[in-house]
């Protein structure tokens, strides 16, 4: 204890610590030990208001923890499975993605699959009759053959999805 002490004085050359005889002619010494007794007797807690900025650090990790579990669990407003394979964890960090990659990546607006989630059109299904989700177009879809690309093995998919998420839009070559 004594040199924790000494440790946190060790910055602070104004303070000095001398040691004084009990109650010898000091009146704060007699003082100070009569508060001390009350203190103990009476009991009162003393509490100390944390900073505002300890609050605010507790109150977000309390939030991204709450975000986390429900991110993990499926329990999104609107589940995000297909986002949730790419990107695993949460963080308030954006991902750096173009609009194009987050349409794809969550399977939003000009899929089939995305209105009918709305109950905008009677069907998620796309011109040659099959499912017009994201994967579709990308895959299978004969009217978008040039855009295709090969869909991995199941147990590489966590992988693929990974590494298609780093391939910009300007790397694909839509205008050919």
């Amino acid at each position: 204890m004594v040199l924790e002490i000494r440790i946190v004085l060790l910055p602070h050359k104004h303070i000095h610590l001398r040691w004084l005889k009990a109650h010898f002619r000091y009146l704060g010494n007699g003082c100070a030990d009569q508060l001390a007794k009350e203190a103990i007797k009476k009991g009162d807690p003393f509490f100390l208001p944390k900073p505002f900025s300890y609050l605010k650090s507790e109150i977000r990790l309390a939030a991204s923890s709450v975000c986390r579990d429900n991110w993990d669990k499926g329990e999104t407003i609107y589940n995000g499975r297909s986002t949730h394979d790419m990107i695993p964890r949460v963080s308030n960090k954006p991902v750096g993605w173009n609009r194009e990659e987050l349409m794809f990546v969550t399977g939003q607006e000009p899929f089939p699959s995305y209105f009918h989630r709305f109950n905008l059109p009677t069907h998620d299904n796309c011109s040659c009759g099959e499912k017009g989700d994201p994967m579709h177009y990308g895959t299978k879809c004969r009217f978008t053959l040039s855009w295709h690309f090969e869909i991995p093995k199941v147990s590489l998919k966590l992988q693929w999805l990974k590494t298609f998420s780093r391939i910009t839009y300007q790397e694909l070559d839509f205008d050919s």
